[in-house]
């Protein structure tokens, strides 16, 4: 690997055209190439328990040093590393921040995911989300996202692109023109932000612009379309372009009118929004070049080869890749991937790792909304309601382990706690399990993409909570707790006489949950979505 700043002029062609390359890093791949950056996922990191963590930099260090230029190291840690490696630290999901509307701790958000991702190599996240979630039926964004308004995004957005920033790691703001108006899903299909431009200028594009005025070094491009955006319409289907394929998006509207000079990446190539818009996939990746998209997300074996072709015949000008790769090299130069002194991997200090956990801690704790009680049934305590049943509602089987804590963290209180998954709870079985506790908790695990499709429930799970009523006094006795979609409160659970948003299905948000349950910490959240 050469650390001396590559001169443009100096590159050859394929030089060039490889550092618009991300590859998906893969256990034992040999490459023969230069790519511009390198994502890692699958079996790389889910093997990375502690143990695992120096096998994970060795992949890293590998690739690397058989680079002639530094590549960028890159994985969607969207809410923090543990998100994506399994030895690190999840922290609750963007909703969760948003709730805590606190910039500071947006601050510490961002620094916490640079301090663990520069620990393993990376300098370069696919985060954080941006996307408005303006549609409660969007599989997509929801509490991937922080908010439905632009004004706590433009508040807590460019604070965690700072904290990423300031500690070494790349932000990534995602996914231009702005998710989360659509009811689809743009790795199914191609999806649509459905705003007229005065409405986008005020919200989605304000919050881009506000990400661009932080310094952000990266926008992915979404495979979105912006239809009021004048541009020409897809000869084949006669509708508008995603952004992805889309120069009026990209070149003219996010580099030229809103003047980005940073890296436009593409969301992933092979997500059914990108696909069947020209004959072939790898046509689509020279459109996508010559739309503005400076690095494409794990394009095809041939896009090199053909990328080189398109510049030789004239098709595509060589200042179009020239460009491309000058904003590359310059966010490369600013994480100091060319100095002479560089650490690959920067160990976390003792305090430092204090100071991941504390706040996963913070970002916990302030989330917690209380929506409504009622009848007063918090705080929880044993001595009030000693024999409590809690009854879990998921599609995510993953996500049951940390459901589990709920009975652990309960029992630590001195309840006397039944736990169920929820697909016996019918009949006389719901009938007893009612009887022989004094308190229900109904507990909702959901998050987009767990599994693909809408977070609705379906099958078992949308006939138990069809029946949680049925018994006499049920209505008195249970609460709920949505760990994930805000809006299941309205959707599912409106005669709930208790409720509580904590946005995130992990063990964090679990204990918070239970600590304000039971009058351990106040309930800090403020609901960041339109209810």
């Amino acid at each position: 690997m050469d650390n001396r700043i590559p001169k443009i002029e100096e590159m050859s062609l394929r030089e060039k055209i490889e550092q618009t390359v991300v590859i998906l890093m893969r256990k034992g791949q040999k490459i023969d190439f230069t790519p511009g950056a390198a994502f890692f996922f699958g079996q790389i990191i889910t093997e990375a328990d502690e143990e695992g963590l120096e096998q994970l930099r060795g992949y890293v260090r590998e690739l690397t040093d058989g680079c002639s230029i530094p590549p960028l190291i890159t994985s969607d840690f969207e809410n923090g590393c543990g998100s994506m490696v399994k030895a690190l630290t999840p922290l609750p999901y963007m909703m969760g921040l948003g709730a805590t509307a606190d910039p500071d701790l947006a601050y510490d958000y961002g620094k916490a995911t640079a301090l663990e991702a520069r620990s393993i190599g990376a300098n370069w996240t696919f985060s954080p989300v941006s996307d408005l979630n303006r549609n409660r039926r969007n599989p997509l964004v929801n509490n991937r996202g922080m908010t439905d308004n632009a004004d706590l995004a433009v508040k807590m957005l460019p604070q965690i692109i700072k904290g990423m920033q300031d500690n070494g790691l790349s932000a990534c703001a995602k996914h231009f023109p702005g998710d989360g108006m659509d009811y689809r899903d743009q790795h199914i299909t191609t999806t649509y932000n459905s705003c007229d431009m005065d409405d986008w200028r005020a919200t989605y594009g304000r919050v881009f612009a506000e990400t661009i005025t932080a310094g952000v070094d990266s926008i992915m491009a979404g495979h979105i379309g912006l239809p009021a955006y004048p541009q020409k319409l897809s000869e084949k289907y006669g509708k508008p372009l995603p952004a992805t394929l889309c120069k009026e998006l990209i070149t003219d509207l996010l580099k030229g009118e809103m003047g980005y000079e940073g890296i436009v990446v593409t969301d992933a190539i092979n997500m059914g929004g990108f696909a069947g818009w020209y004959d072939s996939q790898e046509r689509s990746e020279i459109e996508s070049f010559k739309a503005g998209c400076d690095m494409m997300l794990w394009p095809s074996a041939g896009y090199v080869d053909n990328l080189e072709q398109a510049i030789l015949s004239g098709e595509i000008p060589m200042s179009r890749l020239d460009d491309a790769v000058s904003r590359i090299l310059r966010v490369k130069e600013r994480r100091g991937l060319f100095a002479q002194d560089r650490e690959m991997f920067r160990d976390l200090q003792p305090e430092e790792k204090d100071f991941v956990l504390d706040v996963q801690r913070r970002c916990s704790q302030q989330s917690i909304t209380l929506l409504r009680d009622r009848l007063n049934a918090y705080p929880l305590s044993a001595k009030k309601t000693p024999k409590l049943g809690i009854c879990v509602i998921c599609q995510h089987e993953p996500a049951l382990q940390d459901a589990h804590i709920l009975k652990t963290e309960f029992e630590k209180r001195g309840f006397a706690v039944e736990y169920t998954e929820g697909d016996e709870i019918k009949g006389n079985l719901r009938k007893d399990f009612y009887a022989r506790n004094d308190h229900i908790i109904y507990a909702a695990f959901s998050r987009p993409f767990r599994p693909i499709g809408f977070l609705d429930y379906s099958g078992k799970q949308a006939q138990m909570i069809q029946n949680m009523y049925m018994e006499p006094g049920s209505v008195d006795k249970i609460s709920v707790v949505s760990f994930g979609s805000p809006y299941f409160g309205s959707q599912y659970f409106e005669k709930a006489q208790s409720y509580v948003n904590a946005y995130s299905m992990l063990e964090c948000a679990v204990k918070a949950y239970v600590s304000s349950v039971c009058g351990e910490i106040p309930f800090m959240g403020t609901t960041p979505v339109n209810l």
